[in-house]
């Protein structure tokens, strides 16, 4: 797909979340677990982000502390950073679903087809080293809780996805 116009911010979602299981998913309603989702959470480990074509899949650094994630959607390729990995996400019927796999999130709406996506993050070591203080330092849960409310939220997550085609294109834009 080519644009002769700069590229234009369609959308932005904000969400914070403390993610169970250290993990946010981004997928469209109409997609179960692609045929490779055991193999994209292994690679979300690795990469801190991964894409099986279905589900976006990102690891946070802790569990503990809220992570911020803003998902922002483009008309065509923003320019993303050079060397940022490039996924790919299907979007058949265009209504996303954004939060921790059980439950607690946003829905996003967009054109239906295949996305580009790329991930990037801010303060993940901060907040694992955070983390690791509180667990040291609380005493009781109401301590506990304290030391959570009081830590400024530091993790964070950009989702840019811009639209490449319909599903089942080949013609994906390859013009890195």
């Amino acid at each position: 797909m080519s644009h002769d116009h700069p590229p234009t911010l369609l959308a932005t979602h904000r969400l914070t979340i403390t993610p169970d299981y250290r993990l946010v998913f981004l997928n469209d309603q109409d997609n179960d677990a692609g045929p490779g989702a055991s193999g994209v959470l292994a690679d979300a480990a690795r990469n801190v982000a991964a894409s099986d074509g279905y589900t976006l899949v990102i690891t946070v650094a802790q569990d503990l502390l809220p992570v911020g994630v803003t998902t922002t959607i483009w008309d065509s390729d923003p320019h993303t950073a050079p060397g940022a990995a490039r996924l790919r996400l299907e979007c058949p019927s265009g209504q996303l679903a954004l939060g921790s796999p059980t439950g607690g999130g946003i829905d996003l709406y967009l054109e239906p087809g295949t996305y580009a996506v790329t991930v990037k993050h801010h303060g993940r070591d901060t907040a694992a080293a955070r983390h690791q203080e509180i667990l040291h330092e609380y005493t009781s849960s109401d301590d506990l809780e304290a030391l959570i409310t009081t830590t400024p939220l530091t993790e964070r997550y950009t989702i840019t996805m811009w639209r490449t085609g319909d599903i089942g294109d080949t013609d994906d834009e390859d013009d890195d």
